[in-house]
């Protein structure tokens, strides 16, 4: 049975490596994309004094007049994300928290993070990309399994062996099963979440059949005889009172004139680092028009916390991330040490076939 264990974690490693390797760099640098975008100036700092959140709005409608957007907010202080749609046209948005000045404005998918996250989650091919990537995270299940299974010794005294005096292809395979087996419960946690994200619309579909669960009707605004939307944040401290605790993360303004105000809110114990809570405001009267927390949120949701703050690190804080990052270096490693083995392996097989003597 090992023989063919090896065999199938071989080739299926050799037929994905190259995809996992793109997958395990650029989801090693997206853990800490927040911090390395702040290092590289691509977002600004953070601020004690945050302004106003109509005079964040007014800042996105005086360049953009009439356009959606949303703005997502961090911890108190930090530089507000505006995300802004328009027929034929995305953009991000960086806003000084203290001034409520655009310090940044990119097309969607021109920076190097968005580039980074466009091959994490789709390797840049679009939705067949997203199936693909899906596919080889339940691969990578496979391989941390099967190689986990093959590396379990008889013997414990030698299970953390290295060979370093019987040249560089053993040294490398001592190297490619040890890494591998350090690994193999967040390569598998990452593989399976992943997986999961990529394939969430069916599986959360079928989780939300399976509980009965039916989506609620679309809220309308209703719109005023006269008189236009109410201050930003009146409307906010409104939609506050009904979740009390909570930190506002998103505020999401429509330009349709019958479209509510969307707020996501984070709850004390909220497992995902953006919330899942949300308030529907009518922009004009101040009325809720709909209040979810998360615990009255569809039940793939409440999973979807799980399986997102296990997937980003966000669930284990700082810790938990820098050990995904390692488990990605490690992934990116064990590609590279194990196509360089198969390589060694061919090398040595015909260097064998050609001292054979002819008969």
């Amino acid at each position: 049975m090992k023989r063919y264990l090896i065999l199938s974690h071989r080739y299926l490693g050799l037929g994905a490596g190259l995809f996992l390797l793109l997958i395990a760099i650029s989801g090693s640098l997206l853990v800490f994309r927040p911090e390395l975008e702040t290092l590289s100036g691509a977002r600004p700092p953070a601020s004690s004094h945050p302004v106003a959140y109509q005079a964040l709005a007014d800042a996105v409608l005086a360049r953009y007049p009439g356009a959606s957007f949303s703005l997502r907010f961090g911890e108190r202080g930090d530089p507000i994300l505006a995300r802004l749609r328009r027929p034929g046209d995305e953009r991000r948005l960086w806003l000084d928290p203290a001034s409520g000045r655009i310090a940044s404005d990119a097309r969607s998918g021109e920076s190097t993070f968005d580039f980074l996250l466009a091959l994490h989650e789709k390797l840049l091919l679009g939705e067949a990309g997203e199936a693909l990537a899906g596919a080889c995270g339940l691969l990578l299940a496979i391989l941390a399994v099967s190689g986990l299974v093959y590396w379990w010794p008889k013997a414990w005294r030698r299970a953390f062996q290295l060979r370093r005096n019987k040249g560089a292809r053993l040294l490398m395979s001592d190297l490619h099963r040890l890494s591998g087996a350090l690994a193999s419960l967040l390569l598998l946690s990452a593989g399976l979440t992943g997986a999961y994200q990529a394939f969430n619309k069916p599986i959360n579909n079928a989780i939300n059949r399976l509980y009965g669960y039916h989506a609620p009707a679309k809220t309308r605004a209703r719109l005023p005889a006269q008189g236009g939307r109410q201050p930003l944040d009146a409307l906010v401290a409104r939609a506050a009172a009904a979740m009390p605790g909570a930190r506002l993360v998103d505020i999401r303004y429509e330009a349709k004139p019958d479209r509510p105000l969307l707020l996501r809110w984070k709850l004390p114990g909220e497992l995902h680092p953006n919330g899942r809570s949300q308030v529907e405001v009518d922009p004009y009267s101040g009325a809720l028009l709909r209040v979810t927390p998360v615990d009255r949120a569809p039940p793939a949701i409440r999973l979807t916390s799980w399986i997102y703050g296990l997937h980003t690190g966000s669930l284990g804080g700082d810790a938990l991330r820098a050990l995904l990052a390692l488990a990605g270096a490690a992934l990116a490693f064990l590609a590279g040490s194990g196509s360089y083995q198969w390589a060694a392996r061919k090398r040595k097989q015909r260097g064998g076939r050609k001292s054979a003597p002819a008969s």
